[in-house]
């Protein structure tokens, strides 16, 4: 129920070429609203210490695939995938949300056709205590303007197809409807203002494109 969203693309330049091409290869993203950037890639042998490489998107690029793809034909042991993401820094007059977590959502079909899913949180804190006041829209608790992390998959398959993609969410923040109510005079506000049909709080998220795994043989 949030206002809008963006949708970014991973080009080489801003042209409309390079554009189309990486929508063509599907590296592409979104996010509710925040200007969240996220990268996500799927290799087999990425290092565990890959987010502390000054050379770290050359080494994603050449040791895997990013957001979009399917992941190249198994090496050995189970996938590994860089994420990471950065906070929107907003401005000075209206700063953004610390990031809280970084999420790895996965999906499969087992052999009967059933569709599963499991969410893994992969980097950051879901118990950091961030909150919000309502009676101001105060952020309140740490977060982070950056995250990074190399996981892998503690319930990999090699014989069941997958499909990954990252989640990136801030702290959590009011709902538009609560900024708009605190812009009344309280006796000028609704009813819906103080007993809410809806959760006044909300935690603002970007998302990648998935990586798709496919057993060979």
């Amino acid at each position: 129920n949030g206002p809008g969203g963006l949708i970014g693309v991973w080009a080489e330049e801003n042209s409309r070429d390079s554009i189309f091409d990486a929508l063509q290869r599907r590296e592409v993203f979104g996010s509710s609203g925040p200007r969240i950037v996220p990268r996500f890639f799927g290799g087999w042998e990425y290092p565990a210490n890959l987010c502390d490489s000054a050379d770290l998107l050359e080494q994603a690029y050449a040791g895997g695939v990013p957001m979009g793809a399917d992941l190249p034909e198994q090496v050995a042991g189970a996938p590994r995938f860089l994420v990471a993401a950065t906070a929107d820094a907003g401005t000075e007059a209206s700063p953004g949300t610390p990031l809280q977590r970084l999420q790895v959502v996965k999906g499969w079909a087992d052999s009967e056709g059933n569709h599963h899913q499991r969410v893994f949180d992969v980097a950051g804190n879901p118990d950091n205590g961030a909150s919000v006041d309502l009676t101001s829209c105060k952020l309140q608790g740490q977060g982070y303007a950056q995250l990074c992390a190399v996981w892998e998959d503690p319930a990999f398959d090699e014989g069941i197809a997958a499909v990954y993609y990252l989640r990136a969410l801030e702290n959590p923040s009011c709902r538009f409807t609560a900024h708009q109510c605190l812009q009344l005079p309280e006796k000028e506000r609704p009813a819906d203002c103080h007993a809410p049909r809806i959760d006044p709080v909300i935690q603002e998220r970007a998302w990648s494109s998935p990586i798709w795994y496919t057993p060979t043989g």
